[in-house]
């Protein structure tokens, strides 16, 4: 994996701003703003202050930025999978998505990891290895599915958002997760394997199979959970 942080400290004095209108691509590197309105693409690893797009981006590498906003479609991923779209959903990746605040209005897909300070989604996403975040608040829209999430405060509820109104029909706004671990966490319309925390809220249209926690457990009488266990009295 190329070392991110040590092309950041050897090109402060060389970043530059970038924007792109309309359909165009641009080699990775560092920037200081990079700006999309359109359709873009980025053909190696990204590094910037801000990453802003309107519309749809597609970063061959990883994404490191101090503030992503998205509003529209952003797509990570590695160039020997999109080369090979068959073999892409069983392609091991390193890449990752990096930021202290992110943003998300319509759709995150990351062949890797995601972990972010804050971050804030309404719509669906796909993250093939963990998301990590400190405090989390996700509004779902659409079929979504990650390996395992961690975090301090996870909020994962329904988008009812009239912004992506109609923009997944006949699609179940489902999240999918292996493991989903944190402090005070609170769920909706998820299925999960194990979910670990102290403080936890299982809201409706949730499927878990063992919830393990400390301090208090609520559930939904419209969720089913297979198997509880209080952490506490270990």
């Amino acid at each position: 994996m190329i070392d991110l942080n040590n092309h950041i400290a050897g090109s402060l004095a060389k970043k530059h701003d970038i924007s792109i209108i309309g359909d165009g691509s641009s080699s990775g590197g560092v920037y200081g703003k990079v700006k999309v309105v359109g359709d873009s693409s980025f053909i190696d690893n990204l590094i910037c202050d801000q990453f802003k797009c309107t519309g749809t981006s597609v970063v061959y590498g990883s994404l490191e930025s101090t503030d992503i906003k998205i509003t529209g479609t952003l797509t990570l991923k590695e160039r020997a999978a999109a080369d090979d779209e068959d073999q892409e959903g069983d392609f091991s990746s390193n890449l990752y998505a990096k930021a202290e605040h992110m943003k998300i209005v319509g759709e995150l897909h990351v062949s890797g990891d995601c972990q972010v300070e804050n971050m804030k989604l309404n719509g669906r996403f796909t993250i093939t290895g963990m998301l990590s975040a400190e405090h989390m608040t996700l509004k779902i829209m659409g079929p979504s599915e990650v390996k395992e999430m961690g975090g301090s405060i996870i909020s994962v509820k329904s988008s009812r958002g009239k912004l992506l109104e109609g923009l997944f029909t006949g699609n179940k706004s489902i999240l999918k997760v292996n493991m989903i671990e944190g402090d005070e966490i609170e769920l909706e319309n998820t299925e999960a394997e194990v979910v670990r925390g102290d403080k936890i809220k299982i809201g409706p249209g949730c499927r878990i199979g063992t919830v393990e926690y400390r301090s208090s457990l609520q559930i939904h009488p419209q969720s089913e959970v297979l198997v509880q266990s209080n952490r506490s009295l270990d």
